[in-house]
């Protein structure tokens, strides 16, 4: 392993730490700290990202997101979080293509259903809320229940 690719593993498990502690600056800090080693590094865009919704600051999260989408197109969480960021300026259908992407590139992802469904019953769509949600539930259930499992109980 270089040492580049060592350093980024440690500034990632740092910048997570923060993230997790909701220290946004600290975290952002560590985060372009890996992009300075490797600017397309699509976690450290992510979590960027991510603290830019936090902060309630749009315009730089999506930014980040177009930008990890640019350097990979299948990078399911982008699609979601930007399906998220337009939804909330009231771009309806530009979400509901936002989580449709998500999904096909994860058709097991609850989160991307979930968030679809939310977009079709502020469409007005019921059926289609209800067709979504449904999927998002059992797609969580089997998830927690394979946890469950692999836990021995």
């Amino acid at each position: 392993m270089c040492k580049a690719s060592s350093d980024i593993d440690k500034l990632k498990i740092k910048g997570k730490q923060y993230f997790d502690r909701y220290e946004w600056e600290k975290a952002q800090n560590v985060f372009e700290q890996i992009l300075d080693i490797d600017p397309q590094n699509l976690f450290a865009l992510d979590k960027i990202g991510v603290i830019f919704v936090r902060k309630d600051k749009l315009d730089s999260a999506e930014y980040y997101f177009r930008k990890i989408l640019s350097i990979d197109h299948t990078y399911k969480t982008a699609s979601n979080n930007l399906g998220n960021i337009l939804l909330k300026r009231g771009m309806v259908e530009q979400a509901i293509n936002c989580y449709g992407k998500a999904i096909q590139i994860d058709e097991n992802y609850a989160l991307a259903y979930h968030n679809i469904a939310v977009a079709y019953k502020k469409k007005g769509d019921i059926d289609s809320y209800i067709k979504n949600i449904k999927k998002s539930t059992r797609l969580e259930r089997r998830r927690n229940t394979i946890g469950w499992r692999r836990l021995g109980l």
